[in-house]
């Protein structure tokens, strides 16, 4: 099988390689939760010191391409998102070395114009499990 790369990357849902991606972000957030007290206060004043602490990690992916119509990757990244299922997109780097994603697409969209003449689709991906892959693993 040729390889299907950007930049050295290589994305696949459940997989099968995704042609034609032009961007791909793996993004998290992290929430945060006062826990100031009483005993907060800066020596000397009566002023409180904030002071928070970690609460949840929320973690996405997003990607875009340019769509090809005959790639099996690109028709299983829009069969997903279009029935809300549950989905693994490993995300591998020039080496194999990169996260194997669990999660769901939250969107999906294609679009398309004369002025840009092309046909473009992009994705976001709710992450809920994320493991390590190595390039000794990947093959």
């Amino acid at each position: 099988m040729t390889e299907k790369r950007f930049a050295g990357t290589r994305i696949e849902v459940n997989g099968i390689v995704v042609a034609k991606i032009t961007s791909f972000t793996h993004s998290l957030e992290v929430e945060e939760a006062d826990v100031t007290g009483l005993g907060d206060v800066d020596e000397g004043s009566s002023v409180f010191r904030q002071k928070f602490i970690a609460s949840a990690i929320g973690e996405t992916a997003a990607m875009e391409g340019v769509v090809l119509v005959d790639d099996a990757g690109q028709s299983e990244l829009k069969r997903v998102a279009e029935s809300g299922q549950d989905a693994v997109v490993k995300h591998t780097d020039e080496n194999g070395n990169g996260y194997e994603l669990t999660g769901f697409f939250t969107t999906y969209e294609e679009e398309g114009s004369v002025s840009e003449g092309v046909y473009t689709f992009s994705g976001e991906f709710r992450v809920n499990e994320k493991s390590v892959v190595s390039g000794d693993e990947s093959a």
